[in-house]
């Protein structure tokens, strides 16, 4: 397994680098993106932190944008996991840990919340996102194709012996054991993990 990821690793640090300064238009419109986050090192190499897809119709930058900089964590879970590492001594994870998605929660917690302390810590995941992650994307069509290899994805990396966090991780300071692990991801771990042939045959794909 460790040799499926080492390719893993290998093709997926030579794909062009994206960061907080990207455009729209360097992103596909459909397709799989891969985390890395400064510090983090696997198989001599930057070590992926994170794999993530989207579900609707041509919204991978949409996707992006609202788990990297829309400062909304109820729109996306990898911020929530974020602020929650950067909140783990601190009293207010719990009204961090509150879904004001919907109007029923919104009533639910009205007056329970307080919206500038929010507001500055989502300032603050944000500046972390921007300060110490990149990322790489590449293009799948379809929708049960990227669900599905997100998932193989994510098997691969986590079978695999050499893919640990560094103990100065921010993911460590997590409640769930799962984060703690080495990856921003708590779901899609049951998928099949790659061979050294799969991956080949993806960085061949993503090349032409």
């Amino acid at each position: 397994m460790s040799e499926a990821c080492e390719l893993l690793h290998r093709w997926a640090n030579t794909l062009p680098r994206l960061n907080a300064s990207y455009s729209a238009g360097e992103i596909p419109k459909n397709g799989i993106y891969l985390v890395f986050e400064k510090g983090e090192f696997a198989h001599g190499r930057d070590r992926i932190v994170r794999v993530g897809t989207h579900t609707g119709n041509d919204r991978l930058a949409k996707r992006l944008h609202e788990h990297l900089f829309k400062p909304n964590k109820d729109r996306s879970i990898f911020r929530k996991h974020i602020g929650r590492c950067l909140l783990a001594d601190d009293p207010f994870l719990e009204q961090w840990n509150f879904d004001l998605t919907s109007r029923a929660n919104k009533l639910k917690y009205a007056g329970r919340v307080d919206i500038e302390r929010q507001k500055e810590v989502e300032t603050r995941v944000t500046s972390y996102i921007s300060d110490n992650l990149e990322f790489v994307v590449f293009p799948v069509k379809e929708k049960n194709e990227r669900l599905d290899l997100e998932k193989s994805l994510l098997a691969t990396i986590n079978c695999c012996t050499d893919c640990r966090p560094s103990p100065t991780w921010l993911g460590l300071r997590h409640q769930a054991d799962i984060i703690r692990q080495g990856l921003w991801n708590v779901q899609g771990f049951g998928g099949q993990p790659l061979s050294v042939s799969d991956i080949q045959t993806l960085a061949g794909h993503t090349a032409a």
